[in-house]
């Protein structure tokens, strides 16, 4: 199954999230996302793409 582009591309700062679902096994599968960060995507992308470390990282420090 190909995946569109937005899939490839971080829902909160649009960088790439290097998501490798295309390929069945995605980094992200073994991250625990808080709550909180996913509140941070917006509406009409929630469930779409994943969130990149960067992200992830970033707001799991502050």
């Amino acid at each position: 199954m190909a995946l569109i582009k937005e899939e490839k591309i971080c829902p909160i700062c649009g960088k790439p999230n290097n998501c490798q679902h295309d390929e069945g096994n995605c980094w992200c599968e073994r991250v625990i996302v808080p709550e909180y960060i996913l509140d941070l995507i917006p509406d009409d992308k929630k469930g779409k793409a994943c969130i990149c470390r960067s992200c992830i990282e970033k707001y799991t420090k502050e």
